[in-house]
């Protein structure tokens, strides 16, 4: 195998900074996590100089409301041609071949001095901007290759015969370490998927940690609200998330068929909330227990989270970091979760969150919390404290500031001062 080379940083990159956003569905209006990602990093990267996001799917939008440009690659009604790539893993997109062409002209048109590309899912586009950037970054919002083997859980039998690199995980980490050959830096959520990535990568690049940040940030107070009343339920847990993704329908089947039963013994008017899009007849079905109300496609989560107690996530699989986790947090709302669904959170258990593991225990920790409105208080108080210290834009900003190599703000850039 090549070895991997030592790609020098761009000489003289400072702000104003042209970026490029690329990614896979348009982030804006952001509905789904990684839109919620890809909007926060185009945010940041607004505050350094013009940015411009460009999604492979169709988009109605010209700019955000923040004056970003926005482009779409497909036009609405167009048959989907031949892709670029045949092949392609689990973890890859397929992207229309004519949405080539048409990148590539944007990005004659804008100039961006950086491009930030979403993920190996967009891999295929690398090698052709690569001449067009003086910084290109791939933003890798999971692992893909460790997210792929812990979302399939059992090995099948071709992967206990094959070695592990002609099987579906083995494949996508070849895809991995070849796109860093190309790119300048690589963005990771957490310090654990940069530990991931290093375990089989060894690609002499930066892995930078930019954090997924409290979403949609400008539309929460900074003060800390007060609880809500206890008139429509005591305690209400929330749950909103894609209803869609495998993950988070098993966490609602334990919530409603095991959590929330147990919580109803020591709470009988106890409710869950479970809100979220596209959400599949299982969960559906769910909603006909006793104390289980689905909100299907919201377009408000305030409310939501404004009647909600308690948020309790019993995430067992999944990746990247649960920004839901953040927002609850940022609105005075206590979290309860498996060490899974915190994973790559930077808070300590039993201070600014409570984690468990199994469905008992979770509900014990409910009950435990509601039974004591002191503690409740102080935890709230504790993550709201913290969540906007932690993942607040300002905290975004410096990670994407120091994701473009740039010097952290106070620092003098090398070469300048005395």
């Amino acid at each position: 195998m090549r070895k991997p080379t030592q790609r020098s940083l761009p000489e003289g990159l400072r702000p104003p900074i042209r970026t490029m956003v690329i990614t896979h569905d348009p982030a804006y209006p952001a509905v789904s996590g990684a839109d919620l990602r890809n909007y926060q990093n185009a945010l940041a990267a607004s505050r350094l100089g013009a940015t411009m996001l460009v999604s492979v799917r169709a988009t109605e939008r010209t700019t955000t409301c923040n004056g970003i440009a926005v482009a779409g690659l497909e036009i609405p009604g167009e048959p989907g041609g031949r892709p670029m790539v045949r092949r392609r893993t689990a973890a890859e997109w397929r992207i229309p071949l004519v949405a080539l062409p048409r990148l590539l002209r944007l990005v004659r048109e804008f100039q961006p001095d950086a491009i930030i590309v979403e993920g190996i899912g967009l891999g295929a586009l690398l090698k052709p901007l690569r001449p067009f950037a003086r910084l290109l970054v791939l933003d890798m919002h999971n692992v893909e290759s460790d997210l792929h083997a812990r979302m399939r859980g059992r090995t099948p039998l071709a992967g206990k015969i094959l070695p592990r690199r002609f099987g579906r995980q083995g494949r996508i980490e070849n895809r991995e370490t070849k796109a860093m050959r190309i790119v300048d830096r690589v963005w990771v959520c957490s310090d654990q998927d940069r530990q991931r990535l290093g375990s089989f990568s060894k690609a002499e690049i930066p892995v930078d940690v930019v954090m997924n940040g409290i979403p949609r940030a400008d539309r929460i107070s900074s003060e800390l609200p007060d609880p809500p009343g206890r008139a429509d339920g005591w305690p209400v847990l929330l749950f909103i998330g894609h209803l869609g993704y495998r993950p988070n329908v098993e966490a609602c089947e334990r919530l409603a068929r095991n959590i929330l039963p147990t919580i109803r013994t020591r709470f009988g008017d106890a409710r869950l909330l479970l809100a979220g899009r596209s959400p599949k007849p299982a969960i559906i079905e769910l909603a006909g227990m006793p104390g289980v109300e689905l909100v299907e496609n919201p377009d408000d989560l305030s409310p939501l989270f404004e009647c909600g107690h308690v948020s309790v996530v019993p995430l067992a699989t999944g990746g990247g970091t649960r920004i839901k986790i953040l927002e609850a947090m940022a609105r005075g709302i206590p979290v309860v979760a498996t060490p899974v669904a915190a994973e790559g959170l930077d808070f300590t258990p039993g201070e600014s969150i409570l984690i468990h593991e199994t469905d008992e225990e979770l509900a014990a920790a409910v009950i435990a919390l509601c039974s004591d409105s002191a503690r409740m208080e102080n935890l709230r108080r504790r993550a709201h404290a913290e969540v906007r210290r932690r993942y607040g834009k300002a905290a975004v900003l410096e990670a994407v500031r120091l994701g473009m190599g740039l010097a952290a703000v106070g620092e003098q850039p090398h070469g300048q001062g005395s």
